[in-house]
């Protein structure tokens, strides 16, 4: 009887232990079900981003370059801040390769051309502590060969805050760079070295000369437009606030004049193309003599070879417009660029918040518009910042949230194709 009872006491007592297990089992997957929902929510919160700045397309392969904090990469996460992005992309969109320039804190590239069998990338990092602080950086020029490998590095401070905005390739293997130097924001004095610069390399990656344009707090370069035949290198940007430049220089770096354009926006001329032996250059221009200095309207202005201004035109879409690329086909004129409502319920007096929007739009060689197309989703923002034109269509990059991301917030970049209506 003794025996029977101790048999039953184990039974019992396993059972009991089985219903624990289960218990401890449903507790644990409960624990893990709420961990994951927290942590899906603290994601939902955040917000990532990636920028397109420009691409180039070179076979049947894009090359990407901009800014990203690599969620959901390789490269990994990187916890508040923005990294200089290379990417490679094949016809069909996939991504072949991603390299990130990740020393300092901030970077950007801004520009990317190919030179000979290679690719060279301008921007921007923020070195120190104290530049990202101040929001200040040294200029960088980095080439890559087409698997993303780094061929050469260089850093250029002149200044306080010196970046790169474009990169343009040269016949003998060279290449020349453009941008802007100046001091931060709270320093006074004078330095001639300040404002615009343009700096020309050899194939081996020698500096051969520079000039600059400007002074220590403004003047900057935003594109450049090379004729070797003709001994040229036209550039365009921005002088003092809101005035465009228009700058010819030789080959060894002499200028030759320099045009201004008033009233521009804060970023002046931001791109040029040849056009029958003449140029257009695009931009925005202020609108209105008002306080309101937002009030813009898209611009795209011809010269001729000498510098004088043959027409200028203007697109108006909602508060603010503005071109910030060009493509050329056929004497017809490819422009993207973006447009953007004032937001009042966001806006403080200290700060205005916007809604964008990406516009495209298509101009005779006159200036008269045939077709112009808005990207515009309720709640979502959409830049378009580079074109290339092909027989087909155009190629545009930019950056929107209004894909389908986890959060509806996320900022990604992405290459669309569109025909000539911009459809």
């Amino acid at each position: 009887m003794e025996k029977k009872d101790r048999k039953l006491s184990k039974q019992k007592l396993s059972k009991v232990l089985k219903v624990l297990a289960i218990l401890c089992v449903i507790v644990l997957l409960i624990e893990g079900i709420y961990l994951a929902y927290l942590y899906c929510s603290r994601e939902a919160k955040k917000v990532y981003s990636s920028v397109a700045s420009t691409f180039i397309k070179d076979g049947t392969d894009f090359y990407l370059v901009g800014s990203s904090d690599f969620k959901k990469s390789k490269i990994g996460y990187q916890k508040g801040y923005q990294k200089a992005r290379f990417a490679r992309y094949n016809k069909d969109g996939k991504l072949l390769v991603e390299e990130a320039f990740l020393d300092g804190y901030n970077s950007i590239y801004n520009d990317v051309s190919k030179v000979g069998k290679n690719y060279v990338a301008v921007g921007q990092y923020e070195k120190t502590k104290q530049d990202n602080k101040e929001n200040t950086g040294t200029g960088i020029i980095v080439k890559y060969n087409k698997d993303g490998k780094v061929l050469d590095k260089k850093e250029i401070l002149v200044l306080a805050d010196t970046t790169f905005k474009k990169v343009k390739p040269l016949s003998d293997g060279g290449y020349i760079v453009v941008g802007q130097t100046i001091f931060e924001n709270m320093t006074l004095g004078f330095d001639d070295r300040g404002g615009g610069i343009i700096i020309r390399y050899s194939k081996d990656d020698k500096e051969v000369w520079r000039a600059n344009y400007g002074g220590s707090k403004s003047g900057t370069f935003n594109d450049l437009l090379i004729d070797e035949e003709n001994n040229a290198i036209y550039v365009v940007g921005k002088d003092a606030a809101r005035t465009g430049i228009f700058v010819k220089y030789d080959l060894n770096g002499k200028r030759i004049f320099s045009k201004n354009y008033s009233s521009t926006d804060t970023i002046g001329f931001s791109a040029i193309e040849e056009l029958g032996g003449n140029y257009i250059v695009v931009g925005s221009k202020k609108s209105s003599e008002d306080k309101e200095d937002y009030h813009t309207e898209a611009l795209l202005v011809k010269y001729d070879k000498n510098g004088k201004m043959l027409w200028d035109k203007t697109y108006k879409k909602n508060d603010m417009s503005r071109f910030n690329d060009i493509a050329i086909q056929n004497n017809t004129i490819y422009l993207v660029g973006h447009t953007a409502v004032l937001n009042k319920e966001n806006s403080t007096e200290a700060t205005r918040a916007f809604d964008y929007t990406g516009i495209f739009a298509s101009f005779t060689k006159d200036g008269k518009i045939i077709a112009s197309k808005e990207w515009k989703e309720k709640n979502k923002e959409t830049y378009f910042s580079a074109i290339i034109k092909d027989k087909n269509g155009c190629y545009l990059t930019g950056q929107s949230n209004g894909q389908k991301l986890s959060n509806n917030k996320d900022m990604k970049e992405f290459i669309i194709k569109v025909d000539n209506q911009g459809n």
